[in-house]
Formats: C-alpha cells, structure tokens, sequence
C-alpha cells in the first residue's frame, strides 16, 4: 500500500523534532514477501528501500536470510548496504552467499559535550518450517547465551529484537535480565507495551508497517532503565510519500504487475461459465439503477489500481473487482475482465440465476444493500473519512 513511503516522512519528521536525541532505526523482520518463489521481485526492491530508509539494524529471520541470499546470488542487492542484518540464531561457520552478524555494539552521542553511549543488540526469532541450506541453527536461548554476556560487558544497554509471542517473550525477560529493552515484530498485533519483567521493557511493533513505533528511554550509569515512553505513530494515506521512497514503490508495482500479467496470459482459458451475470445483465431490468451505478467510482474502481500497477495485487484486488476469491468469480484481466470493477453483483451477490428467472430467484444477497457489504472494504486505513450514510446517498438506487 505504499505505506514505506509514508514510513520515511515519518521517520524524517521525528529525527528534526529530536535534535539532541540519538536515534537508532531498529526493524523487527520478515519484510521480504513470503511466497514460494524466492525469485520474487518484490523482494529485491524492499532490500532497496530498507536501505533508503536508513535503517540502522534489521532483524533477519531464516525466511527473509533465504531470500536475501537468492538476491546476493542473483546480484540483485543494493551495490552498498548500510543497514546492518542481524540473527543471533544462525551458527558462524561456512556462511550462506548473504552473511548475518550475530549482535552488533551500536555507539551513539545523543548530542555535543555528551559522552557516547554504547547498545548492544541481538536478534532472534525461531526458525519455523523454514531451512537454511548448509547452517547450522541455535535455539533462541542458545543464542542468548552464547552472545548476551560479551554484548553486555560492552554496551551501556541491551536491545533484544524478536519476533515470537507474549509468553515467550516474558520467559525470555524472566530467564536473562541482563536484556533491558526487548523489541518484537508479529503479523498480527495492533501494537502493544507488554507489563514490565523486572527492569525488562517490553515493546511490540505493529503489523505490516501500519504504524512507526518510538521508544523514548532514559536509564542511569548502572544500566537501568530510568524512564521509558513508547508511542505508535500511525501511518494513514494522508500522510505524504517520501518522493524517493514513492519512485521504489512504484518501479515495485509495475515490474510485480508486468510479471503477474505474463503469468496470466500463460494460465488456460476459464470454461466453466461464471455464477457472475456482470452489470450489463442488470441494466435491462434496472436501467435507472444502472445509470447511477455507471456515474459513481465503483464502476471505474479498477482504474485506481491501475494507476498505481496494482492490478493483480491480490491484496488490493478484492475491493476493486467483482467475485474476487469466489468459486467462478474475478480471477484476473486477462481472463476476466468482463468482472472488473465494483459491479452490481459485488453488493447484491452472484445473479445469474436471477438473470434467468426474474420473478422468482432473487440475487444471492438480496436486493437491500446492508452496511456491512461496505464496511468490508470501506475501512478506516484506506476510507478514513467514511460514513454510510453520505456515501449511500451518492449512490442511492
């Protein structure tokens, strides 16, 4: 969704308004796409933003260290990588073509006359199904062990990056309290500040780079944690891309939509006929309704995916098209483009028996139009000004 880009402005904002506070830029993992292809473009062009955002420190895990090492094997990696990948987890030994740190020491001056300061960061994250093909790989507490006590002996603070669930991340806060600060990456959460173990601070990114994440901390000459402020600031459409992170997101867009439209070009015809009518069905029993329909956005709503090359982006597609995901529905717009487009069917429901018997099949939804066939894609990160009833007024029939 475009939202590294915002990402960027965001982090720009917050280091101005923070002059005399050293910043360290940590992220949490699995950035790279997770699908079976690990020749995936997309992949190569989040290497490149991780590093036009400056990234300082990236938290790598088995699956993203696979796809990393197939772009290093492709020459496919920024010619100078500055952000730093680490994984505590992975043995030090005959290294993959892609080689991971296993901590880092960090040293930063918060501002002049201040004496530097030195943090120590380790990264873990359980392997998962996934395999690294010639490495050998600890367990998160063997890792912890091996590496936390040389990293403490020379950091002045310990960041824990993580990616694992709240009961294991307390363990891990219980077992080794010379972590001070553990940060963890999920899939799911909203964000979240886990309850203090001990002096352990406890902080939870938000998923899928819906929000930046700040943690603001204060600690005394022994190490402790003195005071600490976490924040999400979130990420809407209303914030401005980055212009250089934007011209990525764009070069990303076109090259996965160049690709996914070769592929569907290759797919076999559909033979089976669809449960789909299409709106030009509807329009000749419902001629004024179909004028209103044919005026609104919904009946170009394809075209705003278009623009940005997201049109066989499947996260997107199924709020612009019609019967996405359904059994004889949208598939894509080579092979069905006659279901592009918010039609009448993609409120109302699958009509061709109603097409065929008027008096007496109904469409599959109904005929009423219910809030909640809106709210399905009109949701607050994407519509944050919605509200039913003065959209329905635009479209009203």
């Amino acid at each position: 969704m475009g939202g590294v880009a915002r990402r960027a402005t965001a982090l720009a904002v917050y280091r101005r308004s923070g002059k005399d506070t050293a910043v360290l830029v940590l992220e949490t993992g699995n950035d790279m796409k997770q699908s079976d292809n690990l020749d995936d473009p997309a992949n190569k062009w989040m290497a490149q933003a991780l590093e036009l955002l400056n990234i300082n420190i990236v938290n790598t895990t088995i699956a993203d260290l696979r796809r990393l090492t197939r772009l290093s094997e492709l020459d496919q990696l920024p010619k100078e990588m500055h952000s730093l990948y680490l994984s505590s987890i992975v043995e030090p030994g005959p290294s993959p073509k892609f080689s991971v740190k296993p901590y880092s020491i960090q040293t930063l001056r918060p501002s002049e006359g201040n004496e530097e300061v030195h943090v120590g960061v380790l990264a873990v994250s359980p392997p998962g199904r996934e395999e690294l093909r010639g490495a050998r790989l600890l367990s998160p507490e063997e890792a912890i062990e091996r590496y936390l006590p040389e990293v403490d002996a020379k950091s002045d603070i310990v960041i824990l990056l993580a990616r694992m669930n709240g009961d294991q991340l307390v363990r891990l806060a219980r077992m080794y309290p010379g972590i001070n600060i553990i940060i963890n990456g999920s899939s799911t959460s909203e964000g979240k500040e886990y309850p203090k173990v001990g002096d352990t601070v406890i902080v939870e990114a938000s998923k899928e780079g819906e929000s930046l994440g700040t943690l603001e901390v204060e600690w005394d000459a022994e190490g402790h944690i003195t005071k600490s402020v976490n924040q999400l600031i979130p990420l809407p459409p209303m914030i401005t891309d980055s212009p250089q992170l934007a011209a990525v997101v764009e070069q990303a867009h076109a090259e996965q939509a160049r690709l996914a439209e070769e592929e569907a070009k290759k797919s076999p015809p559909l033979t089976i006929p669809s449960t789909f009518a299409g709106s030009k069905e509807c329009k000749i029993c419902h001629e004024k309704a179909f004028q209103v329909w044919e005026k609104s956005k919904h009946a170009h709503a394809i075209d705003a995916l278009i623009a940005t090359h997201d049109q066989y982006n499947e996260v997107c597609i199924p709020c612009h098209v019609t019967g996405f995901g359904v059994n004889r529905g949208y598939a894509d717009l080579v092979r069905t483009a006659g279901l592009a487009n918010v039609q009448c069917e993609a409120c109302h429901g699958m009509s061709v028996k109603h097409v065929k018997s008027p008096q007496t099949e109904k469409p599959g939804l109904g005929l009423k139009v219910k809030q909640r066939s809106c709210t399905r894609c009109h949701v607050p990160e994407q519509s944050p000004s919605f509200n039913f009833e003065t959209y329905w007024a635009k479209i009203k029939h």
